[in-house]
């Protein structure tokens, strides 16, 4: 049985909106394991430093790893479910850094990145995959910033 285009579509956002969720949760393992790596390391348990060379040094190799597979020949939904970890994690580390702040100004920040991957993602030319991998991370990264929510 052939699928038809809107099954199809239907499809990839699914797989998009299920892979994202699954990616998000293995980047924040990722990145507790990695801090905790450097903590263990540096033998201080002390919050600072530590801990702000941790989140570069994870941050660092999600988009090491996002860098490599949205380079590849594998397909739109698959790259594009992938865009959504590293945004993510950028978003959420934007949020972490600037908690201090209004919440307005993390959501500007926030928006300044989306609006220049809408750019990026306009000018290259890419199919609508890419837009609502954009879209989703960025309606649920503004829930988590609204709601109040601690990650």
């Amino acid at each position: 049985m052939k699928l038809k285009l809107y099954q199809k579509n239907i499809l990839s956002v699914l797989v998009i909106v299920v892979g994202g969720l699954i990616l998000f949760n293995l980047a924040f393992l990722l990145t507790a394991l990695v801090t905790n790596a450097v903590i263990s390391f540096s033998g201080k348990e002390q919050f600072g430093a530590v801990h702000m060379i941790g989140r570069g040094l994870s941050v660092l190799l999600i988009l090491l790893i996002s860098w490599l597979v949205l380079r590849s020949h594998l397909n739109d939904t698959i790259k594009a479910t992938f865009l959504t970890m590293p945004l993510m994690v950028i978003l959420v580390i934007i949020g972490i850094s600037f908690y201090e702040q209004s919440k307005w100004v993390v959501a500007g920040i926030g928006a300044l990145i989306i609006c220049a991957l809408i750019f990026y993602l306009y000018k290259k030319k890419l199919p609508w995959l890419y837009y609502f991998s954009t879209f989703y991370v960025a309606a649920l990264a503004l829930y988590v910033l609204l709601s109040g929510m601690d990650i």
